[in-house]
């Protein structure tokens, strides 16, 4: 039986490596950026409703700053996208 305990300790068993769990500093960089986007235009649709409740009758004033705001939100989504679908960082 002690034979068999120092055969263990002479030759232990290989242990799996654990990958490393890293961060891809573009995707959050681009995913920081699409969230500012949102919140911008978030902030526009939220002024553009307080114009309507409180019957600004030039509420559409709003409309196209509402539009590029909006472009700006799909351009840096599907830059976030892209990046995350070209370098496999979707994890991490």
């Amino acid at each position: 039986m002690l034979a068999c305990l120092s055969m263990s300790h002479e030759n232990p068993p290989e242990r799996a490596q654990i990958p490393e769990v890293g961060s891809c500093e573009e995707k959050n960089r681009l995913r920081d950026e699409f969230l500012k986007t949102i919140r911008e235009l978030n902030a526009l649709l939220s002024q553009q409703t307080r114009a309507v409740i409180e019957g600004d009758p030039d509420f559409s004033r709003f409309d196209v700053l509402l539009h590029v705001a909006h472009e700006r939100k799909e351009m840096a989504k599907y830059a976030w996208i892209t990046h995350v679908e070209s370098h496999h960082c979707e994890e991490g």
